[in-house]
């Protein structure tokens, strides 16, 4: 993963085959009616540009330098394009993580360029015929949704968030900071090492959840909600089903890493923390200078 600048890449893939109308397949039919319709406003030369593949292997590459992108640039939109564009990321974002990725695309932007005009849309698959993925991507920050047949979630992730200047994600620092001070747990920490954003968590390190006290268990389960917190309610609901079904908190681990998180990376602190069971990890990396955070969660190989 490069240290560069943070900027934006968020990846939906759906994968909707024979899904009833739950409400887990309501949100699904309305995502795919609202991708049908950008790809509708599309003229031919667009629509050529941004349709690949299914099976295109570059569906599945995580390229976190900024660059050149399979799919059409957003800044190549006209505005009722784009206007269709931002509709189907609201379905995923709630206000607020569309805040905060418009934020961070903000910061890869130089003084009066268009934040997010040179992230790159592209669909592998034709929503209009079948299975598709959805994907707007530049730079850092990962989102990746899969939907299985018969509306079974089976993976999220992996999901990148970040900020450099570390100005961004104050709140989420500090809830963290707490917990570590309520847990007084010196077996939490892991001197020296450091706990790479996205990398799965070893479970031989770090304590299980269920041997902390009682307020720093739920000060992490409020840094758990802040993260999830960026997405819209039904796949918040989501991904608290996976992360149940992967064992839930009596099988998490947790970690501190390089040094005790006394302070915010932007006033000097060098510290990361990660949260983990089989088959899942969301964490906090500061160690480098400026912030990387992660989240992904799979049903665990039986």
């Amino acid at each position: 993963m490069s240290c560069g600048r943070f900027g934006l890449l968020v990846a939906f893939v759906f994968f909707c085959v024979g899904v009833p109308m739950s409400s887990a397949g309501q949100f699904e039919a309305a995502f795919r009616a609202d991708v049908i319709n950008f790809v509708h406003a599309l003229d031919e030369g667009q629509r050529k540009n941004c349709l690949h593949k299914l099976n295109d292997p570059r569906r599945w590459r995580m390229h976190y330098p900024g660059g050149i992108r399979p799919g059409i640039q957003i800044n190549q939109l006209n505005e009722g394009q784009r206007a269709l564009m931002t509709l189907v990321l609201s379905k995923v974002l709630s206000p607020y993580g569309m805040k905060m990725a418009s934020a961070i695309a903000s910061q890869d932007a130089s003084a009066g360029e268009d934040a997010l005009g040179k992230y790159w849309i592209t669909c592998f698959g034709d929503p209009r015929a079948g299975d598709f993925a959805f994907r707007l991507a530049e730079h850092h920050l990962t989102i990746v949704h899969l939907e299985l047949a018969q509306g079974k979630a089976s993976e999220f992730g992996p999901i990148l968030l970040g900020a450099n200047p570390p100005n961004l994600w104050q709140e989420d620092e500090e809830i963290l900071m707490r917990a570590w001070e309520l847990a007084a747990n010196a077996e939490a920490l892991l001197p020296g090492q450091k706990g790479i954003a996205g990398k799965p968590m070893p479970m031989n390190e770090g304590v299980r959840f269920d041997e902390l006290n009682r307020g720093a268990q739920q000060i992490l389960k409020s840094a758990w909600e802040r993260r999830l917190s960026i997405f819209s309610a039904p796949l918040r609901e989501r991904i608290a089903q996976l992360h149940s079904r992967q064992g839930g908190w009596e099988q998490s681990r947790i970690a501190f890493y390089n040094e005790a998180p006394a302070k915010r990376c932007i006033d000097g602190g060098r510290w990361d923390f990660k949260c983990g069971l089989p088959g899942m990890v969301w964490d906090f990396e500061g160690s480098r200078g400026h912030i990387h955070m992660s989240l992904w969660v799979k049903e665990a190989e039986q």
